[in-house]
Protein backbone atom coordinates (compact mmCIF):
# COMPACT_ATOMS: atom_id res chain seq x y z
CA UNK A 1 0.00 0.00 0.00
CA UNK A 2 1.45 3.35 -1.05
CA UNK A 3 1.95 5.83 1.78
CA UNK A 4 1.92 9.59 1.36
CA UNK A 5 4.54 12.20 2.18
CA UNK A 6 3.71 14.28 5.27
CA UNK A 7 6.16 17.23 5.32
CA UNK A 8 7.36 19.05 8.39
CA UNK A 9 5.43 22.21 9.23
CA UNK A 10 5.92 24.91 6.58
CA UNK A 11 8.36 22.90 4.45
CA UNK A 12 7.23 23.67 0.91
CA UNK A 13 10.41 22.14 -0.52
CA UNK A 14 9.75 18.67 0.91
CA UNK A 15 8.53 17.31 -2.43
CA UNK A 16 10.00 17.87 -5.89
CA UNK A 17 7.97 20.10 -8.18
CA UNK A 18 7.02 18.00 -11.17
CA UNK A 19 4.80 20.46 -13.04
CA UNK A 20 4.24 24.22 -13.14
CA UNK A 21 0.61 23.65 -12.12
CA UNK A 22 -0.55 22.59 -8.65
CA UNK A 23 -4.05 21.34 -7.93
CA UNK A 24 -4.70 21.43 -4.19
CA UNK A 25 -7.63 19.32 -3.01
CA UNK A 26 -9.54 19.50 0.26
CA UNK A 27 -10.57 16.10 1.64
CA UNK A 28 -13.36 16.20 4.24
CA UNK A 29 -16.67 17.02 2.58
CA UNK A 30 -14.96 17.62 -0.78
CA UNK A 31 -13.70 14.14 -1.62
CA UNK A 32 -15.32 12.09 1.13
CA UNK A 33 -18.78 12.31 2.67
CA UNK A 34 -17.53 13.01 6.20
CA UNK A 35 -18.81 16.45 7.17
CA UNK A 36 -22.39 15.53 8.04
CA UNK A 37 -21.37 12.48 10.14
CA UNK A 38 -18.74 14.58 11.90
CA UNK A 39 -21.23 17.18 13.10
CA UNK A 40 -24.30 14.99 13.60
CA UNK A 41 -22.70 11.93 15.24
CA UNK A 42 -19.34 13.19 16.46
CA UNK A 43 -18.77 16.73 17.68
CA UNK A 44 -22.35 17.14 18.90
CA UNK A 45 -22.26 13.97 21.03
CA UNK A 46 -18.96 14.96 22.60
CA UNK A 47 -20.30 18.42 23.50
CA UNK A 48 -22.95 17.13 25.88
CA UNK A 49 -20.54 14.58 27.37
CA UNK A 50 -17.93 17.22 28.21
CA UNK A 51 -20.48 19.86 29.28
CA UNK A 52 -23.33 17.81 30.85
CA UNK A 53 -25.44 20.91 31.56
CA UNK A 54 -26.15 20.98 27.82
CA UNK A 55 -27.45 17.40 27.71
CA UNK A 56 -31.12 18.29 28.37
CA UNK A 57 -30.84 20.61 25.35
CA UNK A 58 -29.44 18.02 22.93
CA UNK A 59 -31.95 18.94 20.22
CA UNK A 60 -30.78 22.56 20.25
CA UNK A 61 -27.15 21.44 20.37
CA UNK A 62 -27.70 19.22 17.33
CA UNK A 63 -29.51 21.95 15.41
CA UNK A 64 -26.88 24.63 16.03
CA UNK A 65 -24.07 22.18 15.25
CA UNK A 66 -25.66 21.41 11.91
CA UNK A 67 -26.44 25.03 11.07
CA UNK A 68 -23.02 26.45 11.98
CA UNK A 69 -20.95 23.75 10.36
CA UNK A 70 -23.04 22.57 7.41
CA UNK A 71 -25.73 25.06 6.41
CA UNK A 72 -24.40 28.54 7.22
CA UNK A 73 -22.13 29.62 4.32
CA UNK A 74 -20.34 32.08 6.58
CA UNK A 75 -19.16 29.39 9.00
CA UNK A 76 -19.34 26.02 7.24
CA UNK A 77 -15.93 24.42 7.01
CA UNK A 78 -14.28 26.46 9.77
CA UNK A 79 -11.79 24.76 12.07
CA UNK A 80 -13.37 22.92 15.00
CA UNK A 81 -12.23 25.28 17.79
CA UNK A 82 -13.45 28.31 15.86
CA UNK A 83 -16.77 26.51 15.40
CA UNK A 84 -16.92 25.70 19.12
CA UNK A 85 -16.69 29.39 20.03
CA UNK A 86 -19.38 30.33 17.49
CA UNK A 87 -21.71 27.59 18.72
CA UNK A 88 -21.27 28.53 22.36
CA UNK A 89 -22.12 32.15 21.52
CA UNK A 90 -25.29 31.04 19.77
CA UNK A 91 -26.36 28.77 22.63
CA UNK A 92 -25.73 31.58 25.11
CA UNK A 93 -27.98 33.86 23.03
CA UNK A 94 -30.66 31.13 23.21
CA UNK A 95 -30.41 31.06 27.02
CA UNK A 96 -28.77 27.63 27.24
CA UNK A 97 -26.49 26.90 30.25
CA UNK A 98 -23.17 27.29 28.47
CA UNK A 99 -19.81 27.30 30.28
CA UNK A 100 -17.70 30.44 30.48
CA UNK A 101 -15.40 29.93 27.51
CA UNK A 102 -14.39 33.57 27.10
CA UNK A 103 -10.73 32.93 28.05
CA UNK A 104 -10.62 30.16 25.45
CA UNK A 105 -12.43 32.36 22.91
CA UNK A 106 -9.75 35.03 23.39
CA UNK A 107 -7.10 32.41 22.65
CA UNK A 108 -8.94 31.31 19.50
CA UNK A 109 -9.18 34.89 18.25
CA UNK A 110 -5.49 35.43 18.97
CA UNK A 111 -4.48 32.25 17.13
CA UNK A 112 -6.66 33.28 14.19
CA UNK A 113 -5.08 36.74 14.11
CA UNK A 114 -1.56 35.31 14.25
CA UNK A 115 -2.29 32.77 11.52
CA UNK A 116 -1.18 29.86 13.72
CA UNK A 117 -2.50 26.31 13.57
CA UNK A 118 -5.70 25.74 15.55
CA UNK A 119 -4.43 22.37 16.80
CA UNK A 120 -4.68 20.75 20.22
CA UNK A 121 -0.95 21.32 20.77
CA UNK A 122 -1.40 25.07 20.22
CA UNK A 123 -4.23 25.36 22.74
CA UNK A 124 -2.49 23.15 25.28
CA UNK A 125 0.50 25.50 25.08
CA UNK A 126 -1.69 28.61 25.51
CA UNK A 127 -3.63 27.43 28.58
CA UNK A 128 -1.33 29.14 31.05
CA UNK A 129 -1.32 32.41 29.11
CA UNK A 130 -5.11 32.68 28.72
CA UNK A 131 -6.29 30.78 31.81
CA UNK A 132 -8.87 28.31 30.47
CA UNK A 133 -9.39 24.70 31.60
CA UNK A 134 -8.83 21.61 29.48
CA UNK A 135 -12.51 21.06 28.59
CA UNK A 136 -12.17 22.24 24.94
CA UNK A 137 -9.21 19.89 24.48
CA UNK A 138 -11.12 16.98 26.03
CA UNK A 139 -14.02 17.77 23.70
CA UNK A 140 -11.73 17.63 20.68
CA UNK A 141 -10.18 14.32 21.72
CA UNK A 142 -13.54 12.71 22.54
CA UNK A 143 -14.94 14.02 19.26
CA UNK A 144 -12.20 12.20 17.38
CA UNK A 145 -13.28 8.89 18.91
CA UNK A 146 -16.90 9.46 17.96
CA UNK A 147 -15.95 10.70 14.49
CA UNK A 148 -13.90 7.58 13.83
CA UNK A 149 -17.03 5.53 14.52
CA UNK A 150 -19.36 7.80 12.56
CA UNK A 151 -17.09 8.07 9.52
CA UNK A 152 -16.21 4.40 9.26
CA UNK A 153 -18.77 3.78 6.54
CA UNK A 154 -18.55 7.19 4.85
CA UNK A 155 -17.87 6.94 1.14
CA UNK A 156 -15.59 8.74 -1.26
CA UNK A 157 -17.82 10.56 -3.72
CA UNK A 158 -18.32 9.11 -7.17
CA UNK A 159 -15.84 10.23 -9.87
CA UNK A 160 -13.24 11.59 -7.39
CA UNK A 161 -10.55 9.07 -8.23
CA UNK A 162 -11.20 9.21 -11.98
CA UNK A 163 -11.18 13.01 -12.04
CA UNK A 164 -7.93 13.30 -10.09
CA UNK A 165 -6.20 10.42 -11.87
CA UNK A 166 -6.96 12.06 -15.22
CA UNK A 167 -4.83 15.08 -14.35
CA UNK A 168 -1.97 13.74 -12.25
CA UNK A 169 0.34 13.53 -15.28
CA UNK A 170 -0.30 17.25 -15.96
CA UNK A 171 -0.23 18.79 -12.47
CA UNK A 172 1.13 18.22 -8.98
CA UNK A 173 -1.77 17.02 -6.82
CA UNK A 174 -1.68 17.85 -3.10
CA UNK A 175 -4.14 17.31 -0.26
CA UNK A 176 -4.76 20.57 1.63
CA UNK A 177 -6.89 20.21 4.74
CA UNK A 178 -7.63 21.82 8.10
CA UNK A 179 -8.36 18.38 9.59
CA UNK A 180 -6.03 16.26 11.67
CA UNK A 181 -3.09 15.03 9.63
CA UNK A 182 -3.09 11.41 10.78
CA UNK A 183 -6.85 11.04 10.28
CA UNK A 184 -6.59 12.22 6.65
CA UNK A 185 -3.51 10.05 6.05
CA UNK A 186 -5.38 7.00 7.35
CA UNK A 187 -8.35 7.78 5.08
CA UNK A 188 -6.13 8.11 2.01
CA UNK A 189 -4.51 4.75 2.75
CA UNK A 190 -7.80 3.00 3.54
CA UNK A 191 -9.31 4.20 0.26
CA UNK A 192 -6.11 3.46 -1.72
CA UNK A 193 -5.85 7.08 -2.88
CA UNK A 194 -2.49 8.10 -1.40
CA UNK A 195 -0.76 7.31 -4.70
CA UNK A 196 -2.58 10.19 -6.42
CA UNK A 197 -0.95 12.90 -4.32
CA UNK A 198 2.58 14.23 -3.89
CA UNK A 199 2.04 15.27 -0.27
CA UNK A 200 -0.49 15.77 2.52
CA UNK A 201 -0.57 19.30 3.97
CA UNK A 202 -3.03 19.29 6.86
CA UNK A 203 -3.48 20.64 10.38
CA UNK A 204 0.12 19.99 11.45
CA UNK A 205 1.54 21.85 8.43
CA UNK A 206 -0.05 25.31 8.41
CA UNK A 207 -3.55 26.83 8.42
CA UNK A 208 -5.27 26.34 5.09
CA UNK A 209 -4.91 29.91 3.87
CA UNK A 210 -1.21 29.84 4.73
CA UNK A 211 -0.77 26.59 2.80
CA UNK A 212 -2.46 28.03 -0.28
CA UNK A 213 -0.41 31.22 -0.07
CA UNK A 214 2.79 29.17 0.12
CA UNK A 215 1.77 27.05 -2.85
CA UNK A 216 1.00 30.20 -4.84
CA UNK A 217 4.58 31.34 -4.24
CA UNK A 218 6.04 28.03 -5.40
CA UNK A 219 3.83 27.30 -8.42
CA UNK A 220 2.98 29.60 -11.35
CA UNK A 221 -0.54 28.14 -11.43
CA UNK A 222 -2.57 26.89 -8.45
CA UNK A 223 -6.17 25.70 -8.32
CA UNK A 224 -7.95 24.76 -5.11
CA UNK A 225 -10.79 22.23 -5.02
CA UNK A 226 -13.01 22.76 -1.97
CA UNK A 227 -16.60 22.63 -0.80
CA UNK A 228 -17.32 25.60 1.49
CA UNK A 229 -17.28 29.38 1.47
CA UNK A 230 -14.50 29.10 4.04
CA UNK A 231 -12.47 27.39 1.31
CA UNK A 232 -13.33 30.20 -1.09
CA UNK A 233 -12.14 32.81 1.40
CA UNK A 234 -8.89 30.92 2.05
CA UNK A 235 -8.24 30.73 -1.69
CA UNK A 236 -9.01 34.43 -2.18
CA UNK A 237 -6.54 35.26 0.59
CA UNK A 238 -3.89 33.40 -1.43
CA UNK A 239 -5.04 34.79 -4.78
CA UNK A 240 -5.90 31.42 -6.32
CA UNK A 241 -9.08 30.24 -8.09
CA UNK A 242 -11.45 27.60 -6.70
CA UNK A 243 -13.44 24.76 -8.16
CA UNK A 244 -16.29 24.44 -5.65
CA UNK A 245 -17.88 21.05 -5.09
CA UNK A 246 -21.57 21.63 -4.43
CA UNK A 247 -22.76 20.35 -1.05
CA UNK A 248 -25.61 17.91 -1.65
CA UNK A 249 -24.61 17.41 -5.29
CA UNK A 250 -21.06 16.19 -4.87
CA UNK A 251 -21.22 13.26 -7.30
CA UNK A 252 -22.34 15.52 -10.15
CA UNK A 253 -19.71 18.12 -9.22
CA UNK A 254 -16.98 15.51 -9.49
CA UNK A 255 -18.42 14.13 -12.73
CA UNK A 256 -17.89 17.61 -14.19
CA UNK A 257 -14.54 18.23 -12.50
CA UNK A 258 -12.23 16.14 -14.66
CA UNK A 259 -12.44 18.25 -17.83
CA UNK A 260 -12.14 21.48 -15.83
CA UNK A 261 -9.02 20.28 -14.00
CA UNK A 262 -7.41 19.10 -17.23
CA UNK A 263 -8.13 22.36 -19.03
CA UNK A 264 -6.70 24.36 -16.13
CA UNK A 265 -3.58 22.17 -16.08
CA UNK A 266 -3.22 22.73 -19.83
CA UNK A 267 -3.05 26.49 -19.26
CA UNK A 268 -6.61 27.63 -19.95
CA UNK A 269 -7.81 30.58 -17.88
CA UNK A 270 -11.24 31.30 -19.33
CA UNK A 271 -13.05 28.67 -17.27
CA UNK A 272 -16.51 29.78 -16.09
CA UNK A 273 -16.70 26.85 -13.66
CA UNK A 274 -14.05 28.44 -11.45
CA UNK A 275 -14.47 31.08 -8.75
CA UNK A 276 -11.78 33.71 -9.26
CA UNK A 277 -10.11 35.63 -6.41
Amino acid sequence: MSDILVPESGDFDAWPRGHPTCIAVDWDGTCKDTMVPKWTRGFNRALTDVWPALKPHQDAVDRVCYDVNIRDPETSGVQRFVALVVMMERWAAMGLPVPDLEPFARAVREVEQRGEQHGVATYRRLRGEFGYDDAPLRWSELSDRYIAEASRDARVFDHVREGLASVRDRADLLVVSASKTEAIRRDLLDHAMADLFRALLAQDFLPKKGILAGLAERYPRVLFVGDTQHDVRAARHAGVPVYLVTVGDEDASWAAAGPVLRRFADGEDDLPELIRP
